[in-house]
């Protein structure tokens, strides 16, 4: 059985351009279009419809929103809304924000666990067609499954016994057998399944281009986790400066690069394709993260290679 996987859009780049990428990974063999849901780029329910459009079976979904800025009630419509557009091709994705949608908002909430609790249970009773408090969506709704993600453990855990799926980034992949058992035995009857995503670098130019998307980690990431890379709190702070401020590669240079090998697949396409392989049991699909505007065609078609290589070993 060949590995299931999809891509994970941040909209850094025109809609169309989305759309195009995402019918090119659909056509490749990706099951699943995940679109990040940043504030300041493009828009996430406008992207969606687009790539739904655009593509014949994909599935999508945000990757992900968040209690703050956006209403769980405004939310719950919208992807309903979409689901009455593509039945059976979106899902909900839930989870705290990081400061990168945050942060150009002015918010930072003093309790954001609480409130993604009671904003996941207020967005899946609208869902189910019931109301919340004075709302109800004023249309039957079908089922809509629920991704969640969260790098601490309380959001892990409360994704683990409510979601659907568990979206795992910024994992290192040593740590994968274990995160896996985890959310699994955490409800043994209906397990959740896990997206597992992870940058891939499987050339010294991958590698370059990874290494700065791991300030998100640096800044968002619970304090062990920041410990376990090599980075304190001033270096995470200095890095947390730089990046509301948009300038990514002054920031990654403050990330050791060994970052990379911790927490991406590394190596050359044929050692990505075995670790792949060798963690195929603790995922139940891959999600390959796209920020970047260079080459994305290529980059694409060479992990579509590499995942097909690691379905056959």
């Amino acid at each position: 059985m060949g590995i299931r996987w999809g891509v994970w859009f941040e909209p850094v780049q025109p809609v169309r351009r989305l759309c195009e990428l995402a019918s090119l990974a659909e056509n490749l063999g990706a099951e699943v279009c995940l679109v990040a849901d940043e504030g300041t780029e493009r828009d996430l329910h406008v992207a969606m419809t687009a790539i739904l459009m655009s593509t014949e079976a994909m599935i999508v979904g945000p990757g992900i929103t968040n209690p703050f800025s956006r209403h769980p009630v405004t939310s719950a419509a919208a992807v309903a809304t979409l689901e009455e557009l593509a039945p059976g091709r979106v899902w909900q994705g839930y989870g705290v924000g990081g400061s990168r949608v945050l942060g150009p908002l002015g918010i930072d909430p003093p309790r954001p666990y609480t409130a993604l609790k009671q904003a996941v249970e207020i967005n899946q009773t609208l869902l189910a067609g019931q109301a919340a408090g004075p709302a109800r969506l004023g249309w039957e709704v079908s089922p809509v499954p629920l991704a969640m993600a969260g790098r601490g453990p309380r959001v892990q855990h409360l994704a683990a016994t409510t979601a659907d799926w568990v979206l795992l980034s910024a994992k290192a992949v040593p740590e994968l057998p274990a995160a896996a058992e985890r959310i699994r035995g955490a409800r043994p009857q209906h397990p959740a399944r896990i997206a597992w995503s992870s940058y891939m670098a499987y050339d010294p130019e991958q590698r370059r281009r990874v290494l700065p998307h791991f300030t998100y980690m640096a800044v968002d990431a619970p304090p062990d986790i920041r410990e376990a890379a090599g980075l304190d709190d001033t270096t995470a702070a200095a890095v947390r400066s730089l990046m509301l401020e948009g300038r990514m590669e002054e920031a990654a240079e403050l990330l050791p690069d060994s970052m990379v090998d911790v927490y991406a697949v590394a190596g050359t396409p044929e050692e990505c394709s075995r670790i792949i392989s060798a963690n195929r049991d603790h995922f139940d699909l891959f999600l390959l993260p796209m920020n970047d505007l260079a080459d994305c065609e290529n980059h694409i078609r060479t992990v579509a290679l590499i995942l097909e290589r690691a379905s056959r070993l």
